[in-house]
């Protein structure tokens, strides 16, 4: 995966490089141009100008807007403080006539406080977690990792994550599972999830209605607008379930099904939503999307006793996902500050046996823009 992060930043680099000179000529839009000066008898330098010319020109109709319904990004850099509270849960159920056929957890909410630092479409970065500082993890307690990586154009976006929870996971109503009226410690520190993935998706409308101005704060959009999008995402899964650090009365009475050690699955889905911005003041923007998605998930779960009934065994089913997010933000062009909610859930759903995933991120962050492009020195 760090490779990965790495291939991609250098590409994003050598190609914003390349294509920062001036064109020497104004080119065509066909397709086939590239085709065309290839053929022609012009000296490689040429046609090299030329082909970077026209690439520039397709890089620079990425971000194609109306300027009566969204004000362009006057400047070059971008520098943020944010605060960022997550939240999970992970469920795991059965559908046998088990005492105990479902189970669910959620981590303590994390406080994390980090810097971010803005170039162009590329936005990178770190955030650490308070308690970490104030002496205040549990015992045996392992860090969470989070890495996100996103560029967003007017009309493409990309999410780049990876996400390892730590161990301080606790036991949801754990009254419910209590057997015999014992009390039950809702501590738990069996589960560790793993996650990786990318989100693609298309911007339909991307001239009037702009999602970077709600979530990269670098254009402002002006009139109220919304936009259906198109979207797809791949994402692999790690869980690991050490189910023996449950409770000994919820052990005795949960369902075998559910008494497995690791499970593996991979999604991938196809997503049509709507997003919408409500100018509902000036420098005021609220914007709520809304992307359900149809998935395809393939799975293996390994069980390390001899006595579940899915033992090693490999599923592939259609699933429903969801990705929610909603921004409120002030843009004044030099300052901004805003919120935003993003809510990702993962579903894996057999006749026997179920997963539910999902998590996601409260964020509250205040920035600036600085060193103004070339074109607006004097806006």
């Amino acid at each position: 995966m760090k490779q990965f992060f790495f291939l991609f930043i250098c590409c994003f680099f050598y190609l914003n490089n390349s294509f920062a000179q001036e064109p020497v000529d104004t080119v065509s839009k066909d397709s086939s141009f590239i085709k065309a000066v290839n053929k022609t008898s012009l000296s490689k330098f040429r046609k090299k100008e030329l082909i970077k010319a026209y690439l520039k020109g397709k890089i620079e109709d990425l971000n194609a807007i109306d300027t009566a319904w969204i004000s362009p990004n006057y400047y070059n850099f971008t520098f943020m403080i944010q605060n960022t509270n997550t939240f999970e849960s992970f469920s795991v159920a059965s559908t046998d006539n088990a005492a105990i056929n479902r189970i669910d957890f959620s981590p303590a909410p994390t406080f994390r406080l980090g810097a971010y630092f803005g170039w162009r479409w590329l936005f990178l970065g770190y955030t650490f977690n308070v308690n970490d500082i104030l002496g205040k993890k549990r015992a045996n307690e392992k860090k969470n990792t989070e890495v996100d990586f996103s560029i967003y154009t007017s009309k493409i976006g990309i999410d780049l994550y990876y996400r390892k929870t730590g161990n301080n996971f606790k036991i949801q109503e754990p009254e419910k599972l209590a057997i015999d009226g014992n009390s039950i410690d809702d501590n738990f520190n069996g589960l560790n999830i793993r996650m990786k993935g990318i989100n693609v998706y298309y911007i339909f409308n991307h001239r009037f209605f702009s999602f970077p101005a709600a979530y990269s704060q670098s254009t402002e959009q002006r009139r109220s607008c919304g936009s259906f999008k198109l979207g797809f995402s791949y994402s692999q899964h790690k869980v690991s379930f050490d189910y023996t650090q449950l409770p000994k009365p919820i052990q005795e009475n949960m369902s075998e099904a559910m008494k497995f050690d690791r499970v593996y699955y991979s999604d991938y889905n196809i997503s049509f939503g709507y997003a919408y911005n409500w100018v509902f003041k000036y420098n005021w923007l609220l914007d709520i999307s809304l992307t359900p998605a149809i998935a395809y998930t393939h799975s293996h779960l390994e069980s390390d006793g001899d006595f579940n009934p899915f033992k090693n065994l490999r599923f592939k089913n259609l699933n429903f996902d969801l990705i929610t997010r909603v921004a409120l933000v002030y843009n004044n062009a030099k300052y901004f500050a805003g919120l935003s909610f993003i809510y990702h859930s993962f579903n894996y759903k057999k006749e026997q046996f179920s997963i539910n995933n999902s998590f996601g991120s409260l964020n509250f962050y205040v920035g600036l823009n600085f060193k103004k492009k070339k074109e607006y020195l004097n806006y």
